[in-house]
């Protein structure tokens, strides 16, 4: 009988030791160490495996305490840390699964949906869902997009689409300054042609006088405008220059006098008046009349 109680007393010591065990690892601190060792306060302890925590450091006395880490946390390395890190979860709002569940040893490896993709690696937060298309070049894969057949002809580069519409502006402003010009210059000739002075203006025959107060009035350098407006050769209008070199007076009124003749007798004085209006000379021409006008006046019996 007393045997017996020995027995039974010996296999429950036993079977406590083991649970406890099986529960805490405590690592010797000698030379043996198979996980590697670390030093704190002087002292050379072992680490504790991969999937196991420090419960207590060892002492003099004793050897480093480890505890298994809890559910949802783990250690994939010797190390001698008090606590496990936790289990990385994948969102399935992120539109994420697990690939891998965690374990004492690995942290949980996730992947992205079906037909979702991530590029972003290890780095990844949110995957996206897959382009579709009707022609395929290339199919959606975890870490990259699908690839569409006409993608490459449809899509045009930013820089291509800003210079096209650069070309496009140029254009416009163009053709809008050939049209504004067009009408500028209908509208000269409007005026010209069917304005207040070319209804109002009488055909006279000049006599010399008006002519010299007429030569004196224009100068030398509007006149040699209106004759070269009008048609008259450049090589005829240096003639008249050198004929009296230094005297621009002399000058204005035989080049005046040679303008007035191929007008003709009695429409040069209008021709006159038109031609200072199509040369932006309305002043001048303003005052001609002025000057006509008084030598009307002044003939009248």
């Amino acid at each position: 009988m007393y045997v017996c109680n020995l027995i039974a007393f010996l296999f429950c010591v036993m079977f406590a030791v083991g649970l406890t065990e099986g529960r805490i690892m405590r690592m010797r601190r000698d030379t043996r160490c198979e996980h590697g060792n670390y030093t704190i306060e002087g002292k050379t302890c072992c680490l504790c495996p991969a999937g196991y925590r420090v419960l207590h450091y060892c002492t003099d006395t004793t050897d480093t305490a480890c505890d298994r880490c809890e559910p949802n946390t783990y250690l994939d390395h010797s190390n001698n840390e008090h606590n496990c890190q936790p289990c990385k979860i994948c969102e399935t709002e992120a539109n994420m699964e697990a690939k891998e569940r965690c374990s004492l040893y690995s942290n949980t490896v996730c992947r992205c949906q079906k037909d979702h993709y991530c590029d972003q690696g290890e780095h990844c937060r949110m995957c996206k869902p897959c382009d579709t298309c009707d022609e395929v070049e290339k199919k959606c894969t975890e870490t990259s997009n699908t690839v569409c057949k006409d993608a490459k002809d449809t899509t045009m580069p930013e820089g291509a689409i800003a210079a096209a519409v650069l070309v496009l502006l140029l254009i416009i402003i163009t053709i809008c300054l050939v049209l504004f010009y067009l009408w500028k210059q209908k509208k000269n000739k409007k005026d010209i042609d069917t304005g207040p002075e070319a209804e109002q203006l009488k055909e006279l025959d000049l006599n010399p006088k008006l002519l010299t107060e007429i030569a004196d009035h224009l100068g030398w350098k509007v006149m040699k405008r209106v004759a070269l407006h009008s048609g008259m050769t450049k090589a005829s209008i240096d003639n008249h220059e050198c004929n009296h070199p230094n005297d621009a007076k002399e000058q204005t009124y035989e080049l005046l006098r040679d303008w007035y003749q191929t007008q003709g007798l009695y429409k040069a004085y209008p021709a006159l008046i038109k031609t200072l209006h199509a040369i932006k000379e309305r002043r001048t021409a303003d005052e001609i009349k002025k000057i006509v006008e008084k030598g009307q006046a002044n003939a009248q019996p």
